[in-house]
């Protein structure tokens, strides 16, 4: 998938430091885990209500 566009987001330290730490644990980047996280929701919620156009 080619990597077009960037997403900026603020959180808190606290919450970066933590989700760096399971990103790591998952062998990803920070990056890579957050957009894994966003594709598993997006197969999750297609398989719960069909896309509607």
């Amino acid at each position: 998938m080619a990597k077009e566009k960037i997403i900026n987001i603020r959180v808190e330290a606290e919450l970066k430091k933590q989700a760096r730490k399971l990103a790591e644990n998952d062998g990803r980047s920070l990056s890579n885990w957050i957009l894994h996280l966003i594709q598993d929701e997006i197969k999750k919620q297609s398989r719960v209500k069909p896309d509607r156009k």
